[in-house]
């Protein structure tokens, strides 16, 4: 059964090489392309090698090149980097529950609006019960003005008269 690599093969493997290429990469660890790839981005990433040259290979960067393997095995560098990460994932959140309220926010004042206008319009708490005339003059402009509030609240252009 095949066992799934880690980064920290990865590292182990490209200890002592002046340059990563990925095929080479892909070949000696026998990975997908797929985890290469990530493999790759994050060594870049992560300032141990440097961009792909013109012919697809990655410099390894000088002092890193020996430091490599005991920098991914020093666990206050890692916790460090995984509470930066965790870090910056809390404020992508914050950032994407900001747009999100953004978004909803105008369809809750949308929604405050509508009762407040069907409170103050609705025949039955409008006008007053022992006035029969102001409660059907309240029923007929509720009837004729509802349908035309609710289509400008749902968005609609309405034709002026």
């Amino acid at each position: 059964m095949a066992r799934f690599l880690q980064y920290e093969d990865a590292l182990a493997w490209m200890q002592g090489r002046t340059s990563l290429t990925f095929e080479g990469m892909r070949r000696g660890l026998d990975a997908s392309p797929t985890a290469t790839a990530s493999f790759l981005r994050r060594m870049e990433a992560d300032g141990l090698i440097g961009p792909a040259g013109p012919d697809g290979a990655h410099p390894v960067l000088g002092s890193r090149r020996r430091a490599s393997l005991h920098a991914a095995q020093d666990e206050p560098a890692i916790a460090a980097r995984l509470r930066a990460e965790l870090q910056a994932a809390l404020q992508r959140a914050e950032r994407a529950e900001a747009r999100l309220a953004a978004l909803t926010a105008p369809q809750a004042r949308l929604g405050t609006l509508r009762r407040l206008l069907a409170r103050e319009l609705h025949p039955d708490t409008a006008a007053l019960a022992e006035d029969p005339a102001r409660q059907a003059a309240y029923a007929e402009i509720f009837k004729t003005l509802w349908p035309r509030i609710e289509a400008v609240l749902a968005g609609m252009r309405l034709e002026e008269p």
